[in-house]
C-alpha cells in the first residue's frame, strides 16, 4: 500500500539511485564512501527545497525517471537539464505525474524533494553503494513500482533562487589538478603527455572511476607496490599506462601509482561531462585548489541565506 507522502516510480530511468553526501569513516573496513558524484548539485538542490544540504535525494544519469507524487511535494533538480524547471524549486501536486526527462547534453543531475528521501541509515548514510549492493533503496538502482517515502519538510523552499551550475560547454573540459604523491615515478615524457594531452572519457566509466583514453604513459610495475588508501579525485595510472580518475565508489585502497589529484572544485563539473568528451588537466598548486574550495563554500553559504 502506498504511504501518504512520497514518490512512486512509474519509470526508473537508466540509473537512478538514492544518494546523500556519502558514508565516511569506514574505509579501514573496506567500505566505499559512495554518495553523489556531483556533491555541489546535491547541496544546492537540497537548499532549493528547504532541506539540510546532506539530505538524501535522487541521482539521475542520462535518462531521468517518471515519478508520481503522493501528497503535495516541493522538488528541485540541479546539475543538468532534467525535468520541467532545472535549477529551480517547483511544486508537484498530489497524484501528479512528473517526467524528469533529459534536455540536450544532460548527463547527470540531482533531484531533491522537500524533507528528503526516507530510506534506512546504513553506517550513517542513506547513499546507495551500487557496487556493494547496500544502502539507499534496497541497495540498488530504482525500478518501476518502487515507492520512496519522504520525510516531513523542515523549511520552506527557496522559490526565488536559481542554481546555475557550470556545464562542460564546447571544446575540451579543463580539470584543474595538482601533483600526485607518485609523480616522481613518471619520466619527463610521461608527465608531458599527461599534462599536455586531451583525454577522452570512455563509456566503460562508472561510479567507481572515470577511465580515460589517450597515449600510454608507459607500462607501470604494480605487482611489488604496496596498496594505499585512495581519495576522491585521485588520478591513478593503470599497468597499461592509462589514467583513471577515482570517484565516489572507488576501492578504499589501491596499488596503482598516483600521478595527480583533480581539485575538488572541478570534480562536480567532471560528473556533468558525458563519455566521449575530451578533458585536459591544468596544473595548479595545492594552495590554489584549497582557495577555490573556500570560495565555493562562501558562495554556497550566500546562496542559502545562511541556512546550513
Amino acid at each position: 500500500m502506498i504511504q501518504s507522502r512520497g514518490l512512486l516510480v512509474m519509470e526508473p530511468g537508466l540509473l537512478t539511485t538514492v544518494q546523500d553526501l556519502g558514508r565516511y569513516g569506514w574505509a579501514s573496513s573496506g567500505v566505499p564512501a559512495a554518495g553523489a558524484l556531483d556533491e555541489e548539485a546535491l547541496r544546492l538542490a537540497n537548499r532549493l527545497v528547504g532541506n539540510v544540504e546532506s539530505a538524501a535525494a535522487l541521482e539521475i544519469t542520462f535518462v531521468g525517471p517518471v515519478l508520481r507524487a503522493a501528497g503535495d511535494l516541493d522538488l528541485a533538480v540541479a546539475g543538468g537539464a532534467f525535468g520541467p524547471a532545472p535549477g529551480k524549486a517547483f511544486r508537484v501536486a498530489d497524484g501528479e505525474i512528473m517526467s524528469l526527462a533529459s534536455g540536450p547534453g544532460a548527463t547527470r543531475a540531482i533531484a531533491a524533494v522537500g524533507g528528503g528521501i526516507d530510506v534506512p541509515l546504513v553506517l550513517g548514510s542513506r547513499s546507495t553503494c551500487v557496487s556493494g549492493r547496500f544502502g539507499g533503496f534496497q541497495g540498488r538502482r530504482l525500478q518501476r513500482g518502487d515507492f520512496l517515502s519522504v520525510l516531513p519538510a523542515s523549511a520552506a523552499p527557496l522559490v526565488d533562487a536559481s542554481a546555475d551550475l557550470r556545464q562542460p560547454g564546447d571544446g575540451d573540459v579543463v580539470l584543474r589538478a595538482f601533483a600526485g604523491s607518485d609523480e616522481a615515478e613518471f619520466d619527463a615524457a610521461a608527465l608531458a603527455a599527461f599534462w599536455g594531452t586531451p583525454w577522452r572519457i570512455l563509456p566503460e566509466s562508472n561510479r567507481m572511476g572515470l577511465r580515460l583514453s589517450g597515449p600510454s604513459l608507459g607500462l607501470m610495475e604494480t605487482a611489488s607496490r604496496a596498496s594505499e588508501g585512495t581519495t576522491r579525485g585521485t588520478v591513478q595510472v593503470t599497468a597499461d599506462g592509462h589514467p583513471i580518475v577515482l570517484l565516489a565508489e572507488r576501492p578504499t585502497t589501491g596499488g596503482y601509482p598516483k600521478i595527480a589529484v583533480v581539485a575538488a572544485i572541478d570534480l562536480d563539473l567532471l560528473a556533468r561531462t558525458p563519455p566521449g568528451r575530451n578533458v585536459r588537466f591544468e596544473r595548479i598548486p595545492v594552495t590554489e585548489a584549497r582557495r577555490l574550495v573556500d570560495a565555493r563554500e562562501a558562495r554556497l553559504r550566500a546562496f542559502s541565506g545562511g541556512r546550513t
